[in-house]
Parts: C-alpha cells; structure tokens; sequence
C-alpha cells in the first residue's frame, strides 16, 4: 500500500492522561504510557504535545507520503525518515510512542486490520493471557502491598479457557478478601487488579489457597506468579517494604536479604514466574535467582537487544513493550534474539492504555507464549477480546 495521508491527534489514556494518536488512510493506532519506566527506556512522549502533532500533520505527513509498505521490513524506510528529524539515541525531541504508533498504524492499513496476519500468516499457537488479580507498589494505594502485581497464569493451550478463568478468579476473590480485610471497598488500581489493605504474605496465603478452589471448580491448573517491579523500591543502595510482613512493619534488606526473600517466595508458594526480582542493574543478582521458576526482565531488558544480550545468562523469560525501545522493527530483534536462546516472550502492555487492540495482534503475529493486558477495563479486556476473534482464525 502506498500512503496517503497521516494524521495525528491527542487522545485520552485509561488513566486520563493525554497521549498520541496517529492515523494512516483511516486506520487509527495508540500505545500506553507506562508508570514505572525503567532508566533504560527511550523517552515516551514530550511535554509539547501540540508541537507533536503538528510535526505529524505537517512535516510527516509531506515527508512519508506515496511511501510504500508492502511488508513488515519496509518500516525501515520510515524508521531512516524519523531519523532525520531525531537522531537522539532515546527518542527525546518526538517520543517513542510517536513511532510505534506510526508503524502500527501502517500495519494496519497494509492488512486491513489484520496486523497478525500480516506479520506471520502460519501463526500456530495463542498467547495465554496472564491475569493481574491483586496489585500494589506503584500502580496502587499506599496501604497496598509493596509487590506490584499478584499474577496467576492458566496452565492451558485453550485462549478462552484462559481468559475465562482468569476472569473468574479475579470475580470470585473478592469475597475472600472481604474477609480479610474489612475496609475493602471493591477498590481497583490502573490496571483492574484488586487494591486491598494487606501485606505482601497475606495476599500470596489467600491466592495460594483460592487457587485450589479454582483448580477444582474449573478443571484447570493454575499458576502464581509476581511483579517485584524492584526498582521502585530500590533506594539505591537497599530495598525499602512499606507493608513486608504480616505486622505491617516496614523494612530495609540489602541486596543478599532481597535474593534470599525472593528465592523464599518462590519455594513457599510455588511460584512458576517472577518478573522485575531485583533493580534494574543487577544482572548478577538476577543470575543467583535463575532456575526451574521463570525469571523475567522487564526493566532490566527494556525491549533493548544490548540489555539482553548482556543479561541472556541471567533470565529465561523477556516483557515485550514496544515504545520502551520505540521501533517495532528493534523489538522484533528483541524477541528474535530470545527466541533463539530459548527464552519465553511475554508482550505487555502499560498502565496508561488505550482502547486500541493491535497488541493482542503482535502477540499472536510474533508468537508470544504469553501476553500481560491487566484484568479488567475497557482498555484491558479490548486485547483479550480481540484475541478470542483472531483465535477463529487459526
């Protein structure tokens, strides 16, 4: 297909921050913002969003038009073209949203709306959704748990068995943690999970003993899992708990003590997957950590192909998040390079999504093994809706 026009406009995010949308002969695209955002991203958007747009409007929409985009690897004309407005190695003058949005837009239009299809037509296997049930940390109120994000992950191949269950789990908890605490108030955070008043144990005691009333009632294996997100709670030199033990008490570990609490969380409750463990730096500590439960980098790797290549040792499980790097074309490396040392791929979203569900697409086009929407919401059940259509076609 060849451009006709382009267009920009600011729109609303899930957290109702303003962010970018662009357009590509009638085919609209926009990514999330991220909260936590790990020092190795590029620049997501800057401040002058008018200036933005009217970059878009004006001098790409001139510059790009009659370009061809026939196949995924023709982004690369656009990606040589933006670099002559930003050489900056972190996208600082535009944004990497600006980009990805304009790629994913293309892809769009050249597949009418059939984004997966485009990047891989013998797609084989579906993304199994992981479920956010309880947060904390950032995404939550200060009462909340330090860990982000109380994760379960369905042990099957069948995309709606996986988001039902999922979505039941979230549904049915919410009586046990009535009990638990009685100021809970069916509060939620950006991302659907769950905000109760408890502390990191007492939510991973409830979700360990609910998941064998789910296993029973469904029929279906369950797993648990974490989002340390430990960078927001690395003060540079130690890791500081608001709420770490079942006393509220708050609480400083070094290094040593945080590899031992993870690697006690992980024998305790049977955690199959744990993202973020440590701070963002802390390649060797996320080493010590490696074995049978999955070890995910999300800000460790920032969807940057160096980051991995430096940390291949230390992880067996990658996040996905394109306008971390701001290319689509780099995070496909990203996920070729894990690929090919037998990583898993997890494509995520932001906590600022959007309605738009062209990530449920990547997911299945780049064949992710699994992909992170939050639980519930518009903007989060967009994906795994969109994934149960695209499922009918395989």
């Amino acid at each position: 297909m060849k451009i006709k026009g382009i267009k920009a406009r600011k729109i609303l995010n899930s957290k109702g921050e303003l962010t970018i949308e662009i357009e590509v002969d009638g085919f609209r695209a926009s990514i999330g913002n991220g909260t936590s955002v790990g020092k190795f991203e590029v620049v997501a958007l800057p401040p002058d969003l008018d200036k933005l747009v009217e970059l878009v409007n004006h001098k790409l929409n001139k510059e790009l038009g009659g370009l061809s985009i026939n196949s995924f690897d023709d982004l690369d004309k656009i990606e040589r073209a933006i670099k002559t407005i930003d050489a900056s190695s972190n996208f600082k003058e535009i944004g990497g949203n600006i980009l990805v949005n304009l790629e994913l837009a293309l892809l769009k239009a050249a597949s009418e709306n059939n984004v997966w299809k485009f990047l891989d037509p013998k797609v084989k296997k579906m993304p199994i959704p992981i479920g956010n049930i309880v947060g904390g940390g950032k995404h939550s109120g200060a009462n909340c748990p330090d860990i982000q994000e109380f994760l379960i992950i369905p042990k099957t191949k069948d995309i709606f068995e996986a988001v039902f269950v999922n979505a039941k789990f979230h549904e049915l908890i919410k009586d046990d943690i009535i009990k638990r605490d009685k100021n809970f108030n069916f509060g939620r955070n950006i991302e659907g999970a769950w905000c109760p008043n408890l502390n990191n144990y007492e939510v991973l005691d409830m979700l360990n003993k609910f998941r064998e009333r789910i296993e029973k009632e469904f029929k279906v294996k369950v797993s648990l899992g974490i989002d340390l997100a430990a960078s927001g709670l690395w003060n540079g030199r130690k890791y500081q708990y608001r709420n770490y033990s079942r006393f509220r008490q708050k609480r400083v570990l070094s290094r040593e003590d945080q590899i031992g609490f993870v690697k006690k969380l992980i024998a305790n409750y049977d955690l199959k997957y744990v993202e973020d463990p440590l701070q963002e730096e802390d390649i060797e500590g996320f080493k010590e950590l490696k074995g049978d439960c999955m070890i995910v980098g999300d800000d460790l790797i920032a969807t940057n192909l160096d980051r991995i290549r430096l940390a291949q040792e230390a992880i067996n499980g990658v996040i996905i998040k394109p306008n971390q790097i701001g290319s689509l074309l780099k995070a496909k490396a990203v996920v070729d390079f894990a690929k090919s040392k037998k990583m898993k791929i997890i494509v995520s979203h932001r906590s600022g999504e959007t309605e738009d569900n062209v990530l449920a697409h990547l997911a299945v086009g780049w064949e992710a093994d699994y992909i992170k929407t939050g639980i519930v919401g518009g903007e989060r059940t967009s994906k795994l809706n969109e994934l149960l259509r695209i499922s009918e076609n395989l």
